[in-house]
């Protein structure tokens, strides 16, 4: 059985969720949840310490999980040998795409509020920690390969970070546009098909 705390926390999160969607992380009011909520704002505040203590408490199994997988995903490729991160740069990470969709479409409401209404929360930037996880692991590959004397182009560092700001932001269009689960995994992969062209052509491979 839910205890009364319990049912409290429920609803000052359900009045925080829309009051974010609404009006955004920067312009959502802790007085406004709290008396949508039907609570004072000391018993608000008993809970949860400010604002971004509250949008995290929606948003952070979604975003940890997301960002987990994709670091294991970065760390599980770059155990491979070399040859074999050269063989299937582009198939290991067509072979994820489902899951990473899965893992967003299960936290649909948490990754809007991320994409769409984070701005001055601790959230804002949270694509661009996955963009740094990308570009420091495209850095990565192209001198493992190098070193193993694997004929590779060297590609410029804004450029790198300019085509992984690219893809990310690219990716999560479909939440920014509210895409059906089906419609998102169809156009995540035709973006990847397009990107994976480009790189090939950059990288000489």
């Amino acid at each position: 059985m839910r205890t009364k705390d319990n049912l409290a926390v429920e609803k000052i999160l359900e009045c925080a969720k829309a009051e974010f969607m609404e009006k955004g992380f920067a312009d959502a009011s802790m007085r406004t949840i709290a008396e949508k909520a039907g609570y004072t704002t000391g018993i608000l505040y008993s809970r949860f310490s400010d604002k971004n203590e509250l949008f995290r408490e929606l948003v952070e199994k979604g975003a940890n999980e997301l960002y987990d997988y994709f670091c294991f995903m970065q760390d599980e490729f770059a155990s491979f040998p070399a040859q074999r991160q050269k063989t299937e740069m582009h198939s290991y990470v067509d072979g994820k795409v489902d899951r990473m969709v899965d893992i967003i479409y299960e936290n649909f409401d948490a990754f809007k509020l991320i994409v769409c209404k984070s701005a001055g929360s601790s959230y804002e930037y949270y694509i661009d920690k996955m963009i740094d996880v990308e570009t420091k692991n495209t850095v990565r590959f192209i001198k493992m390969l190098q070193n193993e004397g694997i004929k590779i182009n060297e590609v410029r560092a804004d450029l790198n970070h300019i085509l992984a700001s690219a893809l990310f932001n690219g990716m999560f269009e479909v939440v920014a546009h509210d895409l059906p689960k089906e419609d998102a995994l169809s156009y995540i992969k035709q973006l990847q098909y397009f990107f994976n062209a480009g790189w090939d052509k950059i990288l000489g491979v």
